[in-house]
Formats: C-alpha cells, sequence, structure tokens
C-alpha cells in the first residue's frame, strides 16, 4: 500500500499561528499549519486510533490502526514507522472501517461516515472544520472583512469542499456537521428536500404530505432518521 505524509493545510514556512479562539474557534493566518493550531486530541473523531481495514475495489484489503481527521476531512492511519498518514490511493478504496464504523471517499469531499441504512438510502454524516469567519490582510497590519477566495492556501469550505486563500489572509474555523445522502449507487447528495425526493422519486406525494406535517431540519441528525425511516414504510 502506498502511502504520503501529506497535509490538507499546507501553507508555507514563513509564519507561524496567529491566535487561538474560544469556544472550540480557532484562527490560523496564511502561512501557518491548521494541524498545529488545534490541540492534536480534538483534531480526532475518536480518542485513540482504532483497529480498522480498507477495502479495495480490487478486493485486497489492509488492516491498520485508522482514526477520523477533522482538519483533513480524511480517515488517516499509522504506519509501520509510527507515523501519522493520509491515504494516497482514495480513488482505488471502496470504503474504509474504523472501528466497525464506515466510511465513503469522495473526492471533493474526503471521507464521509455512514451512519444509517435505511433501504434505498443511506445516511452520512461529514465532521470537519468550517470557516467562521473569513479576514483579509490589510495595510500596517490591520485586517478587514472583505473575503478572498482565490490562491494557494487551503481550507474546507461550508460544502465540505477545498477552498483557497490569498496570502496574508486568516479564517476562523469551528467544528461543524453535515449530512448526505447516499443511494443505492453509492452516490451522496446534500441532504435536503430535493434531493430526499430524487432518491424517492416514486414516492413524492407521500413524502410531500410527510412534510408538510412534520418541521423536517435537513441539519438535524434525529429528523433525517425520521423521515428515512418513514421512507421505508413506503
Amino acid at each position: 500500500m502506498k502511502i504520503v505524509l501529506s497535509f490538507l493545510v499546507c501553507w508555507g514556512m514563513r509564519s507561524w499561528l496567529y491566535a487561538q479562539e474560544g469556544n472550540g474557534l480557532y484562527r490560523v493566518k496564511s502561512g501557518s499549519d491548521v494541524t498545529k493550531t488545534i490541540p492534536v486530541k480534538e483534531q480526532f473523531q475518536y480518542k485513540d486510533f482504532v483497529d480498522g481495514v480498507a477495502y479495495y475495489r480490487n478486493g485486497r484489503k489492509a488492516n491498520a490502526k485508522l482514526n477520523y481527521n477533522l482538519a483533513h476531512g480524511e480517515v488517516m492511519f499509522i504506519s509501520p514507522e509510527k507515523d501519522t498518514m493520509l491515504f494516497s490511493e482514495n480513488k482505488f478504496i471502496y470504503k474504509v472501517d474504523v472501528g466497525g464504523n464506515l466510511y465513503y471517499f469522495n473526492e471533493g469531499l474526503g471521507h464521509v461516515e455512514i451512519i444509517g441504512d435505511y433501504d434505498r438510502a443511506k445516511l452520512g454524516r461529514k465532521q470537519f472544520l468550517v470557516r467562521a469567519g473569513e479576514e483579509k490582510y490589510a495595510a500596517y497590519g490591520q485586517y478587514s472583512s472583505t473575503s478572498a477566495t482565490t490562491g494557494y492556501s487551503s481550507f474546507i469550505n461550508a460544502n465540505g469542499e477545498f477552498q483557497h486563500l490569498q496570502s496574508g489572509d486568516k479564517i476562523v474555523m469551528k467544528r461543524r456537521v453535515i449530512y448526505y445522502f447516499m443511494d443505492k449507487n453509492l452516490t451522496l447528495y446534500l441532504a435536503n428536500r430535493s434531493n430526499l425526493l430524487k432518491i424517492h422519486p416514486g414516492n413524492k406525494r407521500a413524502l410531500n404530505e410527510y412534510l408538510k406535517d412534520n418541521q423536517i431540519s435537513f441539519d438535524n441528525e434525529e429528523d433525517l432518521r425520521n423521515v428515512l425511516e418513514f421512507c421505508m414504510t413506503l
């Protein structure tokens, strides 16, 4: 299994981290490494690396100690040299089992955890770090509220996709959870009304009635579980 030592956020060597905010917010300056800004214990979903398996599309399996990293948005493993690594062959990996919890890789989203199977659809959960605020470097070391979206410094945006910042920018990062539906073809859809109906095209009338009678938040895990359980009765 080929491996690479890689960081999602690779921001140069000239600057160090800027500051740590309270309440789980972290302000990161371009040129610093987000994995050094945020305490290690808060970067991972699980307390420790646990036994896991990477299942390859060609039928091969690889056992390793695994954990999900919120800063990278991907599952990481411990190499024989005791280094913490990212998989370099995600496009060849079918799924990853981390201590009994399944993750599927999507280009642009990273790994998404499957937290429920509801016949025609699975419920996916993506935990990651998202921009809470953005400030652009201005003259005399002051920072304005104007935003920048180009350049070479990377972070994960509100959709779980990679974005970039210009040199000198700072962002405030926080933890966030978003949900996805996965269909029978393992295609991921952001959890919302239109995608729910798309996955259940033959039950639109019943679903529309259910959604009319129930106040559903597509950001609420319990609500999503309830509506998917209802779909199984149709």
